[in-house]
């Protein structure tokens, strides 16, 4: 990572910040709807944890962040089905030519790059960039509403909007260790 990216802040105040930032996600008509229904505390928990271990000053291995993002993505996004559906997404994947253009079925698909293999519970959701503007516009508020120093805002919201394609699936996976592919399709 940078370390010109990385803000300088301790554990009490990325557990406020998260409390408040999550908290008005949540209650945003413009994003709530990828979040499931699980108590905060259950999704918040592990944003925490993930979030410390990035801003640690000392390293965390790959492998234990990937390990902590699969637990935050899987907590926030992943549903559960107690009436599993016959039905999947590649039941319907002969939609994908209408969607893509693709009538002659070339081989090359899009796809997308996981970070973490729980990372695909909220990338089938299908989020777009004006998601992630809404989000970055709710952490600035939640940091305004703390107070938080502004140099330091500016570093925390530019080490946000540093992960944005990674969280859109353009990014690179944090460790791969090739027995989950971190290719994603959508469609298919």
């Amino acid at each position: 990572m940078n370390d010109k990216l990385l803000p300088k802040i301790d554990e009490n105040l990325v557990s406020k910040i998260v409390d408040i930032f999550y908290a008005g996600m949540l209650d945003d008509y413009r994003i709530n709807r990828y979040f499931y229904s699980r108590p905060i505390e259950e999704q918040t928990k592990p944003l925490k944890q993930l979030v410390n271990a990035l801003l640690s000053a000392d390293p965390v291995k790959p492998k234990k962040l990937a390990e902590l993002a699969d637990d935050y993505f899987a907590a926030a996004f992943a549903r559960g089905n107690a009436k599993p559906s016959l039905v999947n997404n590649r039941d319907f994947a002969f939609l994908e030519m209408f969607v893509t253009g693709d009538l002659v079925g070339s081989d090359e698909k899009p796809h997308l790059t996981l970070l973490c293999p729980g990372h695909s519970h909220f990338l089938r959701l299908q989020p777009i960039d004006d998601n992630y503007d809404v989000v970055l516009e709710l952490l600035q508020s939640s940091l305004n509403q703390l107070q938080v120093p502004q140099e330091t805002t500016e570093q925390i919201m530019a080490f946000a909007a540093s992960g944005w394609d990674g969280i859109l699936g353009r990014g690179q996976a944090i460790y791969d260790d090739g027995e989950k592919t971190t290719d994603f399709r959508t469609h298919g």
